[in-house]
């Protein structure tokens, strides 16, 4: 039988190895997480990782929290549910019309003035052979997961600013081949790359792409894959305190990276020199060494 850490130990930048949330980035006992003083973007708010996220940021004492979905009824189903001291605002709205997202962020703006923190944790996953399931559900997959992230980027620049946190919550099956999962893993690796770019173009703007973990579905919110259930071992929380702790300054050292909600901050920060100047979590081309002269072969 698979060991349940087949999808996370063997992809670890670090030796340590978490699946729920620990000091570091735990809002609850960890003084230097609060925010107080921010306003952040819930987008998708009624999903498993969306609804903890919000619940992280509440823990830290957030000023605002606007919860964004698509959903009217589930929005106010999780302010409900969310029972917090933050202030609090919802909007219902289609982020694949850039009309539509930049009047959500108009919304934001007139009623708090500001934005200073962006999560988008809306995705889409249709996974099958090439073939196997219609073109329109293929492409829906870049629909919701890469328009979507572009639509959010292209508004929080033009509209809110440009200046604050924007995490993106992208996925591991980025990063391996597997059967059926084209459109998702493509759609990934493409928000992933958006990121670097939104990184090298806006100086204000510190963008993070995060694999959140194989997070268990909790309370009637969150996606079950059956094939994987074995290995979602991960709170959702996780990636929601790793949120929290990226909106810090102590986190400048990954901004423009892709990272794992499981691996260990406090270990990253000690090596963040040589994280920064081998880039060891921003995406190569290819495993050949590209340069004047061609590859050194060993054969």
């Amino acid at each position: 039988m698979a060991s349940p850490d087949a999808y996370t130990a063997p992809f670890m930048l670090t030796k340590g190895m978490y699946r729920d949330v620990y000091p570091a980035i735990d809002p609850a006992t960890n003084a230097e997480l609060n925010a107080s003083s921010k306003v952040v973007v819930v987008i998708g708010a009624t999903s498993g990782l969306g609804f903890a996220t919000a619940k992280s940021w509440s823990i830290a004492q957030a000023a605002a929290i606007v919860l964004v979905g698509r959903n009217i009824k589930g929005l106010e189903k999780a302010e409900k549910d969310l029972a917090t001291k933050s202030k609090v605002l919802t909007i219902a709205t289609d982020l694949s019309s850039s009309a539509d997202t930049d009047a959500m962020f108009k919304k934001v703006l007139d009623k708090f003035g500001r934005v200073d923190v962006v999560i988008n944790a809306v995705g889409a996953m249709n996974v099958a052979p090439v073939g196997a399931q219609s073109a329109d559900a293929w492409w829906e997959n870049f629909e919701v997961n890469v328009k979507i992230a572009y639509n959010i980027s292209h508004s929080y620049i033009t509209v809110g600013g440009g200046k604050g946190t924007l995490i993106n919550l992208v996925s591991l099956a980025a990063s391996f081949l597997a059967p059926a999962m084209s459109g998702y893993s493509a759609s990934k690796l493409a928000v992933i790359k958006l990121g670097e770019c939104l990184d090298l173009e806006q100086p204000n703007l510190r963008v993070f792409s995060v694999h959140p973990g194989m997070v268990i579905a909790e309370n009637g919110r969150g996606m079950v894959v059956e094939p994987f259930k074995p290995f979602t071992k991960d709170s959702a929380a996780l990636f929601g305190g790793l949120s929290v702790y990226l909106s810090t300054p102590k986190a400048d050292f990954l901004k423009g990276t892709y990272l794992h909600a499981n691996w260990d901050v406090t270990e990253m920060e000690k090596h963040q020199s040589e994280i920064t100047e081998k880039k060891l979590n921003k995406l190569a081309f290819l495993n050949g060494q590209l340069q004047p002269g061609g590859h050194p072969w060993s054969s």
